[in-house]
């Protein structure tokens, strides 16, 4: 009687062992809380600063001839703030859009702002001179983009979800003339409206 009663015991333990067994494995690739679910944040580089005028228009003073007028300046380009290919108005472009005016320090338009689409009206005073002029009446803005990549916490807090992709937005409008002939500098908005105005 006791001899079965000992093969019964080791009988039991034989069968409890692969129990045990099959537990560990789950206990030790349990994947802990690296974030909070939901948390988001964006992080921006390569980026990008152009000078673009938006609205222009031609005119030409003969010698002698001053000019101090009202002009209605006409739509050349649009530029739109958003993320991607169009100007996404979403909780995700405005955390990147808010880290891009946080790295550069400028108050950058908000997802889904367009420039206008409509004339720029201005008073324009040019002195007259001995020399026949032509200038580019212009309004532009100054445009920035780059790249960005959006961070989300997902499953739980277990994983953060990474998209990249391409921003963009602009900033204050002004308005200026550019001298047809004159020296200006590449690149600012007196050169690009120079050039895009066909002097």
């Amino acid at each position: 009687m006791k001899v079965r009663r000992g093969i019964g015991i080791t009988a039991v333990l034989a069968l409890a062992v692969p129990g045990l067994v099959a537990i560990t494995p789950v206990t030790a690739h349990a994947v802990p809380q690296i974030c909070k679910p939901g948390e988001k944040f964006a992080k921006v580089n390569r980026i990008t600063v152009s000078n673009a005028p938006t609205h222009m228009e031609g005119i030409s003073l003969a010698p002698g001839v001053g000019f101090n007028r009202q002009v209605a300046l006409r739509k050349d380009r649009t530029f739109s703030a958003g993320i991607d290919t169009t100007a996404e108005a979403s909780a995700k472009a405005g955390v990147i859009l808010a880290k891009a005016s946080a790295t550069l320090n400028v108050k950058l338009a908000v997802a889904g702002s367009w420039t206008t689409s409509k004339s720029v009206t201005d008073t324009w005073t040019i002195a007259s001179s001995s020399k026949h002029r032509r200038y580019i009446l212009w309004s532009g803005t100054r445009v920035y983009g780059g790249r960005y990549s959006y961070n989300l916490c997902i499953d739980g807090g277990r994983k953060w979800s990474v998209t990249p992709g391409k921003w963009r937005s602009f900033r204050t409008q002004w308005q200026g003339s550019s001298l047809c002939g004159a020296g200006y500098k590449k690149g600012t908005m007196e050169y690009n409206a120079a050039i895009l105005g066909g002097c």
